[in-house]
């Protein structure tokens, strides 16, 4: 995973691991959960995700370190 682009309440991340429907879904119904993340975009075309979150309630540091557990569990 490789963060692509960031601002105060976005993060845009590059996971390589977005290859198939299936863990795309994985990946995006798990991001879903994270804490304080309002909404999350991939694009497996280009093999990226777009998570919108509440920085009032969580960090990009914490996002970060979720989706990468999040890419991790992927089986």
């Amino acid at each position: 995973m490789t963060l692509v682009a960031s601002a105060n309440d976005e993060v845009t991340v590059n996971v390589l691991e977005l290859i198939c429907q299936s863990c795309a879904e994985h990946i995006v119904a798990s991001c879903r959960q994270i804490e304080g993340v309002v909404s999350v975009k991939a694009d497996r075309k280009e093999k990226l995700i777009t998570l919108h979150f509440d920085s009032s309630l969580t960090t990009r540091e914490r996002i970060l370190a979720a989706v990468d557990d999040v890419v991790a569990s992927i089986p």
